[in-house]
């Protein structure tokens, strides 16, 4: 949907109506007559003059004059006398190009859609997050932030600008999705942004597995357990190496708890599939001058994040004394997230540690106390009000425990009967303000003013990718770390023993962390912070092959520069399958194979694992490997809760090392089956599963990984879908279906930065507006735009056409 116009009301009006009957979940929307009227409707929201004509003197409550001018992308580039003008500013721009996006996404993390939508299952929707503890997490962080006096500055005048540009706002320049779906924006407050921030970290510290773990243990015992889902890895490529420590044995085999039994863990036997995605991650490496041909450092970084529209990230600049700083923003936040100034540059990728775990607890029926060391503690609770829009509000109830929130209860159990009775421990639940790391960042000049920002980080856990200008590079794995004992927070805990509650955090200045290392190099890309000898246990989430990959051609090279690390984030490798390869080959040389079956062989003989998007071996390899996995781990298949199998690495080295091993029988033949066995049949079927595709969808890598940014609506015709594309999850370059790279950044410190990005969206969240989208194709095509950073005003003014006087 773009350019709308009066020419193209009836084919917009056949839009609307079939976007309404298409999407069930929304329940209310607007008149189509004042939807469609010419003068205030839908048709005036391609009206983008603002970012086309300067405004001058425009008036919107500021201290002192700010001039912000938009380059040709329509990046606003800020510059304010003093700090509060700035963030003011910031406030105003950011709300003036993604409006809707910000507020929706504060109602979103504070539950409450069915204000929006109605009922249509939106109040389960709100109960539940409003159970998860969030919107009381944000309401506590606001009280500990504005005890802050730097936090509190920026943060109300970042409000103060968004409200001066929601109060000039009429129905006629009001976002379409307003519009649209037939509300009003409400006042800005300092609550959203802390709402926005908790949203994100909702999304990458929200995963965990204690439940499946705790059923596998018991199905498996002890011994199968470690073996198939073990701690450690000979194929690590740790953060952070330790050397090792007298009295640190390797934790490796963790014990089975006393109190784990399946009356213990289960109300059924069903475990359903998690809504979070482990994968989202994100790859952030540095290199010193002695690895760079100009002798100066470099700095990367690409989180991996959901796709969506309008994109997660707006690029700006921000200038005022003391402040001249370029990257993206979150909007509904201050400051810069990730970027760099004159000085430093700095990446973050998800820590991916587990920092959620569920505690069992034993309830009176009236839900007035719990049970904890032998003695009934009282159950605290608060109301919450859910306004329905149509209908009455209705009135919920959350307990909370010395362990955190009661998500399910026998009023409500919601969709997941196993966490009836059970609170969740969640970092993210306690005070913490993210916001003055980012604001110190923005002015860091060195490596001590940087670890000074990083220091009171605390959640989600990130890792810190640093570069300084004099040639400093460091990486720390930033935020608060329980200490836990081996096996603590995997599965879940018995919550009427205080034994299981954490007790202290691991010290600041212990958590992973390394600068200068002697390879010239740092690498975050989600993989163990640290190696065994690490003298704290901690578990999560970690991903090997990106880490790999990146230190291979790291390792590989001394003559760095922007355009060979423009090619390291678009490298499409799969370290995995180009070493699996070799070994499913050697399995197949004595093997009887068809026509076909042999000209697959051929093929993939000469593959080196590379997802390009032309590439025709790949999607040959993946079926031939899934179909390896089920055939070899149809024991774990007929649990009848939520699985996953074991590490791949695991199986490869079951076929090389122990090729006659159990797990290689199938359940479902009476003869004995080996690894070659497996790997034949997995070929096999692999040949004829290749071949339908080619007559069908296509084997091209590209007509496989479709990518699709679905507009936040979640309205088809609003978002960009089914994008042919190169890249794969494990891959450098991590493309796959609705999430990947959400913006790439390359940094060059020097005299001036140098520097280079995209993302996948465009500035302004208007779907009627030509910048909407228009980085996506560049993006999909692994093009990278020169990062306009301007030293001064001056040059501003002589590069930009479009500028903003506000006063």
């Amino acid at each position: 949907m773009k350019r709308i116009n009066g020419n193209a009301v009836f084919p917009l009006l056949a839009l609307i109506i079939l976007t309404v009957a298409l999407s069930r979940q929304m329940f209310s929307y607007t008149s189509f007559g004042k939807l469609l009227d010419p003068f205030t409707g839908v048709v005036q929201n391609e009206n983008e003059a603002a970012l086309e004509k300067p405004l001058s003197n425009f008036k919107i409550g500021l201290s002192d004059s700010v001039s912000v001018f938009f380059d040709s992308r329509k990046v606003p580039h800020i510059y304010a006398n003093n700090e509060t003008d700035l963030y003011y500013a910031q406030g105003y721009v950011t709300a003036s190009l993604r409006l809707w996006q910000m507020d929706f996404i504060s109602y979103l993390s504070a539950g409450r859609l069915a204000e929006i939508f109605g009922q249509s299952g939106w109040v389960d929707y709100d109960r539940i997050q409003r159970r998860s503890g969030i919107p009381g997490a944000a309401r506590n962080a606001v009280a500990l932030m504005l005890k802050d006096e730097e936090t509190n500055k920026v943060l109300s005048a970042y409000t103060k600008g968004v409200n001066a540009y929601i109060s000039s706002l009429t129905y006629k320049t009001m976002p379409f999705e307003y519009k649209f779906l037939d509300y009003k924006p409400e006042p800005w407050t300092v609550e959203k942004t802390a709402l926005v921030m908790k949203y994100m970290g909702n999304t990458l510290a929200g995963y965990e597995e204690d439940f499946g773990m705790s059923k596998l243990m018991l199905v498996l015992g002890e011994e199968k357990f470690n073996r198939l889902f073990p701690e450690y890895s000979a194929h690590m490529t740790p953060m952070v190496n330790y050397t090792a420590s007298k009295g640190q044995p390797l934790v490796n085999n963790i014990k089975k708890p006393d109190y784990l039994d399946f009356s213990f863990v289960s109300t059924t036997t069903v475990v359903p599939p998690s809504t979070y995605n482990p994968k989202l991650g994100s790859n952030s490496w540095a290199v010193s001058g002695k690895k760079t041909k100009s002798g100066r450092p470099i700095l990367c970084s690409d989180p991996h994040l959901n796709l969506v529209l309008p994109a997660i990230w707006l690029e700006i600049q921000l200038t005022c004394p003391g402040v001249n700083v370029y990257g993206v923003s979150i909007p509904g936040t201050p400051a810069v997230i990730i970027g760099f100034n004159e000085q430093i540059a700095w990446g973050i990728t998800n820590g991916t540690d587990d920092v959620k775990d569920w505690y069992k607890l034993k309830i009176k029926e009236d839900y007035s106390k719990y049970m904890l060391d032998g003695n009934w503690q009282d159950l605290t609770y608060t109301i919450e009000e859910i306004k329905i829009r149509g209908s009455l509000s209705m009135k919920d109830t959350v307990y909370k425990t010395v362990h955190g929130p009661v998500m399910f209860t026998r009023q409500f159990p919601g969709n997941q009967p196993d966490l009836l009775n059970h609170a969740a421990r969640w970092e993210l639940l306690n005070p913490s303000n993210e916001f003055l790391c980012f604001i110190k960042l923005s002015k860091a000049a060195n490596y001590n003013d940087f670890t000074a920002a990083i220091a009171g980080y605390s959640a989600p856990l990130q890792n810190f990718t640093f570069a300084g200008k004099s040639d400093t590079i460091a990486l720390f794995h930033q935020g608060k770390l329980p200490v836990k004992f081996p096996g603590q927070g995997k599965f879940v805990m018995d919550g009427t023993s205080s034994k299981y509650v954490y007790k202290a955090y691991i010290p600041t200045d212990s958590l992973p962390h390394v600068v200068n290392p002697a390879s010239n190099y740092v690498v975050s890309a989600n993989q163990r912070p640290a190696d065994s000898n690490y003298n704290y246990y901690y578990n999560g989430y970690f991903s090997e092959n990106r880490a790999g990959r990146i230190n291979q051609l790291l390792e590989a090279d001394n003559q760095f520069d922007i355009e060979k690390m423009k090619t390291m984030q678009l490298d499409n490798t799969y370290t995995f399958a180009r070493e699996a390869v070799p070994v499913l080959l050697s399995f197949l040389q004595n093997a009887k194979l068809t026509a076909a079956e042999n000209e697959a062989n051929k093929k993939i003989s000469g593959w080196k694992g590379q997802y390009d998007r032309d590439d025709t071996e790949a999607q040959l390899f993946q079926l031939w490997w899934d179909n390896c996995k089920n055939y070899t781990w149809d024991e774990l298949k007929t649990y009848q809760f939520q699985t996953k199998f074991p590490d791949d690495y695991l199986l490869l080295d079951l076929m090389k090392k122990d090729p006659a091993d159990i797990y290689f029988d199938k359940l479902a033949t009476q003869e004995k089956e080996e690894a070659g066995s497996i790997v034949i049949q997995a070929f096999k079927t692999a040949v004829v599963q290749y071949e339908n595709d080619k007559q069908t969808k296509g084997v091209k890598w590209s007509d496989v990984n479709r990518v699709s940014m679905m507009h936040l609506t979640n309205i088809w015709a609003f978002s960009k879908t089914g994008l042919p594309s190169a890249g794969f999850p494990e891959a450098i370059n991590a493309c796959s279906n609705n999430w990947g790279p959400s913006w790439r950044m390359i940094v060059e410190l020097g005299e001036r930065p140098v520097a280079w990005g995209i993302y996948p969206g465009g500035q302004s969240g208007n779907i009627g507006s030509p910048y909407s989208d228009n980085f996506i194709t560049d993006w999909n095509k692994g093009t990278y735009y020169s990062l306009q950073f301007f030293l001064t005003k001056a040059e501003a003014i002589q590069h930009t056409s479009c500028k903003w006087q506000l006063n």
